[in-house]
């Protein structure tokens, strides 16, 4: 009992030793890498505050190693760390503008097909709709009960949620994927590209 205890006492002053130590060089990395790190990140990301944010982040996970390892392996850990983070920040801003400019591409086609007296453009208006509706019929069927609720019923994405039974982040990316989707059809691109090129 008491060899378990010593045991199990050893084995806390090394996890308090590693912990210290997992400390003290991340802020040696800090000190000598820090201008370097964030100049990098905002470079890729065109923002300060993003680069400060996600450099904080990728200390935090150099912290929760339980093996540190060499100053150098450290270093290139810490900038692979925040370099994916970064493609990460990336990919999420992209999804968000293209949820932001789904709206638009329904909206668009109804202004355009109600506002024009041209006949020429009237006409043009409605084949971009039948289009659109075309292409909205290729969409797989949980997708089109998505775009039908939110964008022809009004529902918002939490009603739709709950009325699919679905999640609402799953709602988010249906509308997603079906904007992108339409608007890679508009500009002709036939359906198998598009979908080898986006995927649910």
């Amino acid at each position: 009992m008491e060899d378990a205890d010593r045991q199990q006492s050893m084995s806390c002053d090394e996890v308090e030793s590693r912990v210290e130590s997992s400390a003290v060089a991340v802020a040696e990395l800090f000190r000598e890498h820090n201008r370097v790190l964030v100049g990098y990140l905002r470079s890729r990301l065109g923002s300060l505050q993003e680069a400060k944010e996600i450099a904080q982040e990728a200390y935090v996970r150099l912290l929760q190693l339980h093996e540190p390892g060499a100053p150098g392996l450290l270093r290139a850990y810490l900038f692979k760390t925040a370099s994916n983070l970064a493609i990460d920040r990336l990919r999420h801003r992209r999804v968000r503008q293209r949820s932001e400019e789904q709206p638009q591409l329904f909206e668009e086609l109804n202004t355009t097909r109600g506002e024009s007296n041209d006949p020429a453009e009237q006409l043009l208006a409605r084949e971009q709709a039948d289009q659109l509706l075309g292409y909205l019929q290729e969409l797989p069927i949980k997708c089109q009960q998505v775009i039908n609720l939110h964008r022809v019923e009004g529902f918002s994405q939490l009603d739709v949620s709950a009325r699919l039974g679905i999640s609402e982040r799953m709602v988010r990316r249906y509308v997603t994927y079906a904007m992108v989707y339409c608007h890679l059809r508009l500009d002709g691109m036939a359906v198998d590209q598009v979908r080898q090129r986006v995927s649910l």
